[in-house]
Order: C-alpha cells, then sequence, then structure tokens
C-alpha cells in the first residue's frame, strides 16, 4: 500500500497509540518522536508506548516525557501506529492494546515484513524508518523543525550504522544533508550516541573481547547475565560491541550472544561482502536486514552458539 493510503488512515483517525519493537534503538525512537509531532501538527492527539524502557544514549532526544512504557495505563485510542518492525509479536506486551485497536498502520523498511496492518506501507529500499518518515512529513506538506530533524537524522544514522551498511542510498545522504541544514551538529549526535559510555561498558568490553573466538570466517562474543553483574554494566552497555567483532580483517560473519536471562539467548548478526544474515537469522524465527539482523532463542547459552555457528557454518559452506 502506499504513504498516500496511510495520510487517509492519519486524517480518519483521532487518538493514537504509537509504537515499536522491544530494546528501542535509534530508529525505532527517532521516528517514534518524530510521528508524534506530525500527528500534533495534524491536530491529533497520541501518545507513545513500548514494551521495554529508553536506552540512556538517546536521552539527549527531545518530548521524552511522552513516551511511556506499557506498565502504565494505556490510554484510549482507535489507531495504532507501528513503526519499524517486521511482526507484531516483537512489540511485546504492548501488542494486547494494538490488536484492540479500530485500526493498524504499519510503517515498516524490513524485507520480511508480516503486512500485519490495516495499512501496510512497506518500503525495504528506505535506509530506515525514519527516511520514511521524513518522505511523510513532504507528502503531508508539514515543515519540519530542529527537534523534528533530530529525531529523524539520529534515526537514520544509527540504522545505516552511521552510513557505513549497505542500506545507505544518495537519497538517504540527500535526507541527512537536508536535516543537518535545520542546524544538526552531526559531530555532536555523533558523540552522545557512540561516545559517552560509562567506566561499566568499559569493564564489560574488556570482559567480552577477553572471550572472543574466530574459526575461519565466523567471529562471535559472547555476553553472560555473570559478566554484567560483575562489571554492573547493563544491556545498553552493549550496542556497539558486535562491529567490534565485525571489523576483523577476513570475517564475514559476526555474531554476538546476549544471555537475557536463563535459557534465553539474543543473537545478533553482522555480515560483510555477500553474506544474507537475515537469512539466517530468519530460519530461527527473527529477521532484519541483508548486513545486520537478529533472533532470540530459548536455549542454554551452550546450545544456542552450537546451533547458531553450526547453521552459519552450513551457510558459508553452500
Amino acid at each position: 500500500m502506499s504513504i498516500s493510503k496511510v495520510l487517509k488512515y492519519i486524517r480518519q483517525g483521532k487518538n493514537f497509540l504509537i509504537t515499536s519493537h522491544m530494546n528501542l534503538e535509534g530508529d525505532a525512537l527517532g521516528s517514534e518522536i518524530a510521528v508524534s509531532y506530525l500527528l500534533a501538527k495534524m491536530k491529533k492527539n497520541c501518545f507513545i508506548c513500548n514494551s521495554t524502557p529508553i536506552p540512556r544514549i538517546y536521552s539527549f532526544l527531545p518530548s521524552l516525557g511522552i513516551v511511556q512504557t506499557v506498565d502504565k495505563k494505556i490510554k484510549n485510542f482507535d489507531t495504532s501506529i507501528v513503526l519499524d518492525c517486521s511482526d507484531l509479536d516483537r512489540i511485546g506486551k504492548v501488542k494486547d492494546f494494538v490488536v484492540k485497536s479500530g485500526a493498524i498502520i504499519n510503517i515498516d523498511h524490513h524485507m520480511d515484513n508480516k503486512n500485519f496492518g490495516d495499512v501496510n506501507w512497506v518500503k525495504p529500499g528506505a535506509s530506515s524508518a525514519g527516511e520514511m518518515i521524513y518522505e511523510l512529513f513532504k507528502k503531508a506538506k508539514i515543515g519540519l523543525n530542529k527537534d523534528i530533524a533530530l529525531c529523524l537524522y539520529a534515526a537514520i544514522l544509527t540504522d545505516t550504522g552511521s552510513f557505513r551498511h549497505r542500506n545507505t542510498t544518495p537519497s538517504t545522504h540527500m535526507i541527512a544533508g537536508n536535516l543537518i541544514k535545520f542546524g544538526i551538529r552531526p559531530e555532536e549526535v555523533f558523540r552522545k550516541i557512540y561516545e559517552s559510555h560509562k567506566l561499566s561498558r568499559m569493564k564489560l568490553l574488556s570482559f567480552v573481547l577477553g572471550g572472543l573466538m574466530t574459526e575461519k570466517e565466523i567471529a562471535w562474543i559472547t555476553v553472560s547475565g555473570a559478566m554484567l553483574k560483575k562489571t554492573g554494566a547493563s544491556f545498553d552497555d552493549i550496542e556497539g560491541f558486535i562491529e567490534m567483532a565485525a571489523s576483523i580483517e577476513g570475517i564475514k560473519v559476526a555474531v554476538l550472544f546476549q544471555e537475557i536471562e536463563k535459557n534465553k539467548i539474543k543473537i545478533g548478526f553482522r555480515s560483510r561482502g555477500n553474506v544474507n544474515v537475515g537469512k539466517i537469522a530468519s530460519y530461527f524465527g527473527g529477521g532484519g536486514h541483508f548486513a545486520a539482523s537478529g533472533c532470540v532463542l530459548k536455549e542454554n547459552l551452550r546450545t544456542a552458539q552450537k546451533e547458531v555457528l553450526g547453521k552459519i557454518k552450513e551457510y558459508l559452506g553452500k
């Protein structure tokens, strides 16, 4: 479906719930806040509700006060807008409320999107949901301001890996350039997201890199619950670890095994070259992009590692 259909549904609604996937990152959160500005300019009522809290590194973004978690009282609403999410199950507990809404607007850029909405605007060619929301502002003929530009720039920056990933296009750079014109300082945004680390993160990193493993074209690292406890670090502090494993010369696939809780392992994939890790993640019920994807396994750490590494070796051997 088209962007015009999205605007039609927005104009028909009055009260909106905006949400995204669990374990928020810059694209999800930045897009949510930007959409809230869009709705406000269209004289709509809205609120943002997620199943997991805001990561510390995004505390510089504006209007975070309107973002709530599902443990608080959910307001009445007639329309849901789900952003940057390929599967409705990925929004967590918020799903219980979304499925009861009058309409669901699905805006996403993942190629494996399940088209779960009443209106589905899915654009795999877009670098990010943030890029799509920029287009939505243009289509609605609603002007941007510095706060909106900051949210969209953070969204695009994070989902392109600072404009390094293959989803970065000429259009992506053009949009980023237009956002910078609103007074965005790229070096400041980059520093706040990627270079404002706590000491606990650096202690955790030393443990993680100490356990780095490689085998031919595969590199993997592990973050256990014991490591987090010993260093005083949090899940937020893990951001960017996998990129270090992926940066090793000759490595085609990097994997991060993250112990969320006992017998529940979150797995992140990164690839270099022509390896589609989105396909590998989908085998385990996950998904994502060609070069960056993830999944969750309800297994112990050792079993999860054996299964995932085995599948990667099988894939690379073809």
